[in-house]
């Protein structure tokens, strides 16, 4: 028997494999019963428990020092010869998700809470895992399990809460993350989470308060703080102040929404900003305000009091009202450019141009749930007759040329334009489209903050700034939304969005 000689030779995982298949064929043979049962008792006991000590703290080490995929590599082949070491399955899972790699991570995790069915920190490794899986359900039963066996674990009730967020339930992730600060009153990202749901709710006050605790979480993506010895700005003051920028060129865009109002209360303005919106914000607001695109330039003699970007509608957006100083759009597009744009798209007597945008290269956990097949996309735009305009940064050829070759659509890009980097050239290419449609990424809100007609596909959950239902945005008049009823299915909204199009068309 095959078997029998790798058990000689050692080879018991080899063995096992052959007697599960034979045992598949013939599941009441109880001689094979006996020799599986053996050969799993004699793999478990191949070897020690217990990786040596050194070889732990090498990986911790690695994993320490950023050296992930390293982590990755070298745990997968110690956890071969010491399968039963916890530490190991777990730095293999942290490692892994950080990666990206979630099913790597997912196994070694719930092989982690097999090894350790007591520990706490594995339930809740597992449910992040999860989380990022989009997998909100399977979840939370873990972070439930993970807080049964510590009540007090005020990480795992932060975690639970984000998953009741994307799950929908709203008061329990209110509920949830009110428990982790009542458990650890300085836990900065459950308040931040917290003041996120409230935004979501359109509970503004409590929002904006909340995330201001953003800056004492560990959060990757908003950037550096900026380091001055001047006062924040306390919302009532005049004087020369000073607002720095932080988090992604989009929400730049949605800040700048409030400067001609804070403009108004200081006698001098100064604002940071990306280098690629110089251009479009000199254009669009009062030559008073002056813009930099790198506070190095600025020195502490130049202004009395500061504040990041972020914090404007703590002091301007406490209600809906609030909101209708700018919804109408504040950016403008440069007008010779777009009569360019204009003579050169529409050339061939084209009357309609709509401009597309289909995907987001965002690293946050759940960007992609944001994205749209193009093939799917085309479907629809099949169905109203029009120019289709390429909106989307990045290098989009292959996917256009295929789309063209398998359907007949053609979404015409525009080589002379960067999308990305030349900020002022796409809002001049957005404000002569008909209509936008687009996903929730830099296009929508450039789109809207310039006054386009807008349509914005958005997931069942949506980021926190369209609100958790309706079809209107309170930060742009012109934007109208297109929900999921359920996780990852577009049709329902596409459909929306055909019969509105159409009816405009009629």
């Amino acid at each position: 028997m095959k078997a029998k000689s790798h058990a000689k030779k050692g080879e018991l995982e080899e063995a096992k494999e052959l007697l599960k298949q034979v045992l598949s064929h013939y599941p009441k043979n109880k001689r094979v019963q006996t020799a599986l049962a053996v050969m799993v008792d004699k793999a478990h006991n191949q070897f020690p428990k217990s990786a040596p000590e050194q070889l732990i703290n090498k990986l911790i080490e690695l994993y320490n020092g950023g050296y992930l995929n390293a982590v990755v590599d070298e745990a997968r082949i110690l956890t071969k010869q010491y399968p039963n070491e916890f530490a190991l399955w777990n730095l293999l899972g942290a490692a892994a998700a950080q990666t990206g790699q979630l099913d790597r991570a997912l196994d070694a995790y719930q092989k982690a809470v097999l090894l350790q069915p007591n520990s706490a920190t594995a339930y809740n490794n597992l449910g992040n895992v999860l989380i990022y899986k989009c997998e909100y359900a399977s979840a939370i039963e873990v972070f439930q399990k993970a807080i049964e066996i510590k009540p007090d674990y005020a990480d795992a009730y932060n975690n639970i809460g984000s998953a009741f967020k994307e799950h929908g339930r709203l008061d329990d992730a209110l509920e949830a993350y009110s428990k982790a600060v009542l458990l650890n009153p300085d836990y900065a990202e459950a308040h931040d989470n917290m003041g996120r749901v409230y935004l979501l709710k359109e509970d503004f006050v409590k929002a904006f308060e909340l995330m201001e605790w953003r800056w004492l979480s560990q959060q990757k993506t908003i950037g550096e703080p900026f380091k001055s010895r001047k006062p924040p700005w306390d919302g009532a003051s005049s004087g020369e102040i000073f607002v720095w920028k932080e988090q992604g060129i989009g929400d730049a865009i949605v800040f700048s929404s409030m400067y001609s109002e804070l403009n108004e209360k200081s006698s001098k303005l100064s604002v940071e900003c990306d280098a690629r919106l110089l251009p479009l914000f000199e254009r669009s607001f009062s030559n008073s305000i002056k813009f930099l695109d790198d506070r190095n330039k600025i020195s502490e003699h130049d202004y009395d009091c500061q504040l990041p970007s972020g914090s404007l509608p703590r002091y301007f957006r406490r209600n809906l009202e609030d909101f209708k100083q700018s919804s109408s759009g504040w950016l403008k597009a440069d007008p010779e450019k777009m009569r360019t744009l204009k003579a050169k798209l529409c050339s061939d007597g084209t009357e309609k141009i709509y401009g597309i945008s289909w995907f987001t290269k965002s690293v946050q956990a759940r960007a992609k749930q944001h994205n749209v097949s193009i093939e799917l996309l085309a479907d629809y735009l099949a169905k109203m007759p029009g120019k289709y305009v390429n909106l989307q940064y990045g290098d989009t050829s292959c996917e256009l040329s295929r789309l063209k070759r398998q359907t007949g659509i053609q979404v015409e890009s525009l080589d002379e334009i960067d999308l990305y980097n030349d900020i002022d050239d796409l809002a001049a290419l957005i404000s002569i489209c008909d209509v936008v449609i687009s996903i929730d990424n830099l296009t929508a809100h450039l789109a809207g903050s310039l006054g386009v007609d807008t349509r914005v596909l958005l997931p069942n959950i949506p980021d926190e700034r369209w609100s958790f239902e309706g079809r209107e945005s309170y930060w742009y008049d012109s934007v109208t939304l297109y929900r999921q009823r359920s996780f990852g299915d577009w049709i329902v909204p596409l459909d929306e969005l055909l019969h509105d199009l159409s009816n405009i068309q009629t």
